[in-house]
């Protein structure tokens, strides 16, 4: 066993001489501090746009390509409608439709069906038909 005696003159030399002088500074640990925080910048601004060009090209390659769009047509218009004209009692002029203009916001009527010039007239059955026929009576509508 080691005397205790021997150990405290041990610690006296130790205690004696000079410390080492320190190895690290504060202005040390802030430089270092600034490094790394730069380079830690660096490397997240580098991996966010290689991240971004992949995306891009993965995009790229997996979506088809975009063809241009079929030219527009022009539609019928939703601000007029058109209503049958009146019924005239000459059958030798053709009855032709008019047009009303529709306010904005403003509900269009359920259209009617019309006949144009050159058609074949629209037929129905005539409920107050009184014939002894088995067949119903057809009238027809313009």
């Amino acid at each position: 066993m080691v005397r205790e005696d021997d150990l405290r003159a041990t610690f006296s030399a130790l205690h004696a001489g000079e410390a080492p002088p320190r190895a690290v500074t504060a202005a040390d640990l802030i430089q270092r501090g600034r490094t790394v925080r730069s380079r830690r910048r660096t490397i997240a601004v580098a991996g966010t746009g290689l991240a971004t060009v992949g995306v891009v090209a993965v995009a790229l390659a997996v979506l088809p390509a975009a063809k241009p769009p079929d030219p527009l047509v022009p539609g019928p218009s939703t601000t007029s409608t058109t209503t049958p004209a009146p019924q005239r009692s000459s059958p030798a002029l053709p009855t032709t439709p008019q047009t009303t203009a529709l306010l904005p916001g403003s509900v269009q009527p359920p259209s009617r069906s019309t006949t144009s010039p050159g058609s074949p007239p629209e037929t129905s059955v005539d409920p107050t038909s009184t014939t002894t026929n088995t067949e119903p009576a057809l009238t027809t509508r313009p």
